[in-house]
């Protein structure tokens, strides 16, 4: 089929496929089949479904978009009652999917034929086909059946769309998607929250409570007993399900048959047959795949969870684990399935297992979909023991902020602040309180029977003080209630005892009683710079709390993960416990996360007992914190202990089929190591060149900077003045990549010649760029006083930059602009650095799979952040510099010490200067005879041929092959590891 084939040969394979694959019989199968009205034929008809055969619809889409509709209106009156109708389009390499909404084709699916696993076409078409309840849930199948191109997905996102626009401005509507962003922009750090991401989650959200209802066999009749949690309630089976921000469609006329048709999806699978965290991998399917990349939506895979649960609960009927960040629940699912196979082990009865369970797994995220996921997730674990479960079982997974951001001093105690959207002032729940579980239901039961009868705030207080509570907290929440009970006359009302019962639950977990004996887990990964401003402050005066904080040029790469280390072993884990948590390879050796490693954190002490790196397994994540390239490790750590971490660690190398591989496959593709424990990385140097060289001027946005010559009329650009414009790239990043660069005429004295990282190549400068650089007199211009000293052209294009860079840039807490452009492009001083010009300097590459290292003898060229550079005080020890900056040795020396990509390690920065690496001295025979090599090599370099349009590393590429050939390379690297002591 994938080769596209002929008319009548496809029509024989799609009747072979529907016969053999779905049991479709030959007489239920219909060829050319008119239409009622003699308009046209469908080529193949089976029951609900017309299948349009095309020749290669990458030609032929257009013509399918104009046929179906008719084709689906005479299938619609020709089938039976209730049947949805659904067109399918081939040319036997894609299929597409269509159905009528309201007499409108609309299109619900996409399927790109991979003939190396034929049976995901299979499982693609199942929903539509074959709706048997004979399929094994794998993370394929259930990513196919439910997944961002399923035919389920397609149907009721058309179905959600057209209900949202009916009721979006519904007050209780309304505020369930305010209070859904509000958790997001914790989670996130920042306003990520759409519209059509909160319908992807109410789709993702409806799925997963069908789930929770399928795997106890219950026959989903009333959708809002399904969605509300009562129908497994009415089982004895309490928090697994909730009334949540995402039973909107409900109010809607066509939402209660939307739930019932996707119930109705979920039936062909066996869900009790579950052998991994399934539902991370729809999570991750259904999401796109940009927007995942920006939020960093990938969770860990099960091989590796399972890992790290074995080797931190060595005693699971004993111990109780926690995972803060919970996501879709591995971690939790491999710590029930290990207390599973030791309570059967221990021959304990049935329930007696499910009992323990439920005691000493818990799980907390603050994202409302991850936590759904989790809960299913957390039933699915039981398999056929739910069957064996006590009268009342409680799925001890809550939606809550395990790093009680909300949680405030008051007075001798602390309250607890919930948001109220949009501008509410917010509820306050004492702190004391809601840290005695019994105590706070039994007040959240007084809450909801004074909102039932309208009852009066000072008849609740009086109310909750009987109960228990202490007549300061009676008091606060008499005051509580008032609020509630004006938010239940605004129409704002139904989702307020989820919202408490859940986000207060942390405070719960957190009391010394309740504290876990590991905490484990994979929290978020979000760098200090792609923070929200208001959360960059919550964040450093966190961190600050722990002595955490590390400002200066390493302020930007502080991480959210190290406040989970910190502020999860303090609040939620007993003395003695275990952490171990997932984390970017950096927390091994990075120096802004020293004090995490070396044991001086304050407030809390943990001391490191293991590590395993997991830089050289491929693949593990995808994009984390922003960034395609971040590696991973296992941090293992115990609480009230001293030290700083082991001498050594465990190293895994390998790589795995795919990115959710099994256990075994994990198994069979990695090779363990013990390695000695990273060196760390340090801002000490063993070098004097390190206090010489430095970065190169931050000219971003790119787009405001580097430039090229416009095109002008007849009238030319002025010599003195000529005219360019902002140059496109593709290293543009957002939100700068949708800003329309500056365009104009700007004196050529501001515009120089700028060497990027990439015209670096070992001893031979490459090609540069034109950029617009706003300095003078070692003073850095802005508009008014680029205006002021009568440079017109350049205050032009500064007042366009300006304006674009404040309404672009991240925001300060008054909604101003963090930095100024002339700051951002001045950052560190790193470009009136270059004011004083020189004549002869020394590059070298920041990052790169290879350093490559050359000198300039141009004064007027600009040097860019990509490279360091430094002065050199003759050709002779430029010459020195570069020979030894461009060899193999010195690669292999800071390889450890790199922070590592993908599949290799990627930035240099000033770590080649924690090398011992001499100053160059004219008296030294070997210093000589390294600068008079690295002179011939330039020679050499110089005289090797490059095709203008090859990218920049086949250039190097070239200019190294020349160098080994002519012998010069081999002669350099022996003289540098004469140099460098062993």
């Amino acid at each position: 089929m994938a080769s596209r084939p002929r008319h009548e040969a496809l029509r024989g394979l799609v009747t072979e496929l529907l016969r053999e694959g779905f049991g479709a019989a030959f007489s239920e199968l219909e060829h050319e089949r008119y239409l009622i009205d003699n308009s046209g034929r469908i080529d193949v008809a089976w029951g609900a479904t017309v299948i349009e055969l095309k020749s290669d619809l990458r030609r032929e889409e257009r013509d399918v978009l104009a046929r179906m509709p008719d084709y689906l209106a005479d299938a619609s009156r020709a089938s039976a009652a209730g049947r949805t109708t659904v067109g399918l389009a081939t040319d036997g390499a894609t299929l597409l999917a269509y159905t009528l909404d309201r007499g409108a084709l609309s299109p619900i699916g996409r399927y790109d034929v991979d003939v190396e696993h034929p049976e995901r076409l299979l499982s693609w078409l199942e929903p539509l086909l074959s709706p048997v309840p004979e399929v094994m849930p794998t993370p394929i199948a259930v990513a196919l059946a439910f997944g961002r191109y399923s035919l389920a997905f397609g149907r009721a996102h058309a179905a959600l769309q057209r209900l949202w626009a009916e009721v979006g401005d519904h007050p209780e509507v309304k505020l369930k998607r305010d209070l859904w962003d509000g958790l997001l922009r914790q989670v996130y750090g920042d306003d990520v929250g759409s519209d059509a991401l909160f319908l992807q989650h109410t789709y993702l959200t409806i799925l997963v409570k069908a789930i929770a209802a399928r795997v106890l066999d219950l026959e989903i009749g009333d959708p809002a007993e399904m969605l509300s949690g009562r129908l497994l309630t009415s089982e004895g089976i309490v928090g697994a399900v909730e009334a949540d921000f995402f039973d909107w469609p409900l109010i809607v006329p066509g939402g209660e048959d939307l739930v019932r048709s996707l119930a109705a999806e979920t039936i062909r699978f066996r869900l009790r047959d579950v052998e991994v965290d399934v539902l991370k991998s729809l999570y991750e399917s259904l999401i796109d795949p940009d927007e995942r990349h920006d939020l960093g939506e990938y969770y860990t895979p099960d091989w590796l969870a399972a890992r790290v649960v074995a080797a931190a609960v060595p005693r699971p009927l004993e111990q109780r684990v926690l995972d803060p960040s919970c996501g879709s629940g591995t971690f939790l699912f491999h710590a029930l399935r290990r207390l599973i196979a030791a309570g059967k082990e221990a021959r304990l009865p049935p329930a007696e297992i499910v009992a323990a369970c439920a005691d000493k797994v818990f799980g907390i995220d603050v994202h409302p979909v991850a936590v759904a996921l989790a809960r299913v997730t957390w039933l699915l674990a039981l398999g056929d023991l739910v069957q064996d479960r006590p009268p009342t079982l409680t799925v001890p997974v809550y939606m809550g902020d395990s790093m009680q951001w909300s949680l405030r001093p008051l007075g001798a105690s602390a309250e607890v602040l919930v948001d109220v959207p949009p501008n509410d002032p917010p509820l306050r729940i004492p702190a004391g309180l809601a840290s005695d579980l019994a105590l706070f239901e039994r007040a959240l039961d007084e809450l909801n029977r004074g909102l039932d009868t309208l009852a009066e705030p000072e008849t609740v207080r009086d109310a909750i003080a009987r109960a228990g509570a202490t007549a300061e907290d009676a008091a606060l929440l008499g005051r509580t209630f008032a609020q509630l009970k004006q938010l239940f006359l605004d129409g704002r009302n139904h989702i307020w005892t989820f919202i408490l019962r859940n986000l207060l639950r942390p405070v719960w977990l957190s009391h010394p009683d309740q504290r876990a004996d590991v905490l484990i887990g994979n929290p978020p990964w979000i760098v200090y710079r792609h923070l929200s401003a208001d959360m960059k402050d919550r964040l450093r005066e966190a961190l600050q709390s722990y002595g955490l904080w590390v400002g200066g040029s390493l302020a930007t790469h502080q991480d959210m993960f190290a406040l989970f280390w910190a502020r999860g072993a303090e609040r939620y884990l007993r003395q003695g416990g275990t952490l171990a948590l997932v984390l970017p390879y950096a927390a091994l050796n990075a120096p802004v996360f020293a004090a995490m490693r070396d044991g001086t954190m304050q407030r809390v002490r943990v001391a490191i007992t293991g590590g395993w790196g997991l830089e050289r397994v491929w693949p593990i994540f995808g994009a984390q914190s922003g960034s395609s390239t971040t590696s991973t490790c296992v941090l293992f750590g115990e609480r009230d202990r001293t030290g700083g971490p082991p001498a050594e660690f465990d190293r895994w190398v390998g790589v795995l089929p795919r990115r959710d591989a099994s256990e075994a496959e994990a198994a069979d593709a990695l090779e363990h190591l013990r390695a000695p424990w990273p060196r760390a990385r340090t801002l000490i140097a063993a070098s004097p060149y390190r206090r010489r060289f430095r970065q190169g001027a931050t000219l971003t946005p790119r787009r405001f900077f580097l430039v090229d010559y416009a095109a002008t009329g007849r009238l030319l650009s002025r010599r003195d003045a000529p005219r360019v414009r902002g140059r496109v790239g593709n290293l543009d990043k957002k939100p700068w990549t949708s800003v329309e660069p500056p365009e104009g005429s700007v004196e050529r004295a501001f515009l120089r010649r700028i060497a990027l990282g990439e015209s670096v190549a070992p001893y031979r400068l490459l090609d540069l760029v034109t950029g617009v650089v706003p300095m003078e007199d070692g003073v850095i211009l802005t508009a008014a006083s680029a205006d002021s000293r009568g440079h017109r052209g350049l205050a032009a294009w500064l007042r366009d930059a300006e304006a674009k860079w404040n309404e672009h840039s991240n925001k300060d807490v008054g909604g101003n602009a963090r930095m100024s452009l002339a700051e951002r492009v001045d950052g560190m001083g790193m470009l009136r650095a270059q004011a004083n010009r020189a004549r002869l300097r020394v590059l070298y590459t920041k990052s790169g799979t290879r350093l490559s290292a050359c000198w300039i003898e141009d004064e007027d060229v600009v040097i860019e952040q990509q490279a360091y550079w430094s002065v050199a005080n003759s050709i002779e020890e430029a010459a020195y510099i570069a020979a030894v900056v461009n060899t193999q040795v010195v690669l292999d020396r800071l390889t450890d010490l790199q922070p590592v990509g993908q599949r290799d390690p990627r930035h240099f920065n000033n770590l080649v200067w924690t090398l011992p690496i001499p100053e160059f001295d004219a008296a030294e025979v070997l210093h000589r005879d390294l600068a008079a090599a690295a002179l011939h090599a330039a020679t050499v370099a110089a005289r090797v041929e490059l095709p203008g349009e090859a990218h920049f590393t086949a250039k190097r590429r070239l200019i190294r092959q020349a160098l080994v050939a002519d012998g010069v390379a081999e002669t350099i690297e022996r003289l540098v590891d004469a140099l460098l002591p062993p």
